[in-house]
């Protein structure tokens, strides 16, 4: 094999991620990456979902910094939707990135809503 592929090879098993600090609970690790295959299986289970995306996301990516065991896979999604958003948003921001989502697409999608929103606006004050 080249040395491109055994580079390639290398990386099977290494994970990515971050320690959050969440604020009542304290720090948290979130998973940055994911393999191909469970980013397959987050798309197929979340199948356009947009109530249970993010609790999804963070089931799947949320763990103990000491056991890396994914502490939030003990909790229904419905569970998960139900936590604040001032524990959840930090979570996400960074979980996101499992997924490929990154900030920059997020201010894209920002924009492009604010400018639809706008030209409506501006198309009913015409009528």
């Amino acid at each position: 094999m080249s040395k491109l592929v055994n580079a390639f090879l290398g990386t099977v098993g290494k994970k990515s991620s971050q320690i959050v600090e969440v604020p009542e609970v304290g720090q948290v690790g979130v998973f940055t990456s994911m393999t191909l295959q469970l980013r397959a299986e987050y798309f197929a289970e979340r199948k356009d979902n947009d109530k249970i995306a993010n609790a999804l996301l963070l089931q799947k990516t949320v763990f103990d910094p000491e056991t890396e065991e994914l502490i939030l896979q003990k909790l229904s999604l419905d569970d998960i939707n139900n936590l604040p958003t001032y524990v959840t948003d930090p979570l996400v921001k960074v979980a996101l990135q499992a997924i490929g989502v990154t900030p920059e697409m997020i201010s894209q999608k920002a924009t492009k809503e604010t400018e639809s929103q706008e030209l409506k606006n501006s198309e009913n004050d015409q009528n």
